[in-house]
């Protein structure tokens, strides 16, 4: 496997497990549900103060998944702080990633790259402690619910891709 997703967000929320049955998935932990929607919110952040950097407003998009919760600019500012923090974090070891894939196979990289992901899931559950110790326990319960919500299999869009250079079916292109 990988040590760590590309800008921490390339890690797909449904893993698909390598059998005959390429469709079959199975769930992804909470903690990575955690690391997904930390990362998901530093970037709406992101791009609301790059659209508010450019006269336009970003609150819709900054406040997003803060309103799907219904939570408070109190209860959220604790999410906001994780989500930089873990997302800089994942970014450090992105770096050191695709430095170590770019140096090629050796007798250690295999192992760089397992410390790498053992830093990472450190950093994930040490995000997952600050929000438990700063949300009242109500608003961890909600928030777990929503973040299992969020990722189910059942919100998953699975688009098929159409085979380049085809004309789409007769029905679609009236």
């Amino acid at each position: 496997g990988q040590a760590a997703p590309a800008q921490g967000q390339s890690t797909p929320t449904l893993q698909q497990q390598s059998s005959s049955k390429p469709s079959q998935i199975r769930p992804v932990s909470l903690a990575h549900l955690y690391w997904h929607f930390l990362v998901f919110q530093n970037h709406l952040d992101t791009k609301a103060a790059d659209l508010g950097a450019h006269g336009k407003n970003g609150r819709l998009m900054h406040n997003h998944l803060q309103k799907k919760l219904g939570f408070s600019d109190a209860d959220y500012a604790a999410i906001r702080t994780s989500s930089v923090r873990l997302t800089a974090k994942v970014k450090v070891l992105d770096a050191k990633a695709a430095a170590i894939q770019k140096a090629g196979a050796s007798s250690s990289s295999h192992y760089q790259l397992k410390a790498l992901t053992v830093q990472r899931e450190a950093d994930i559950n040490s995000e997952i402690a600050y929000l438990k110790q700063n949300l009242p326990p109500d608003k961890i319960k909600a928030f777990e619910a929503f973040l299992t919500q969020l990722f189910s299999p059942t919100n998953a869009v699975f688009r098929p891709s159409l085979p380049v250079g085809k004309p789409a079916p007769t029905a679609v292109q009236k």
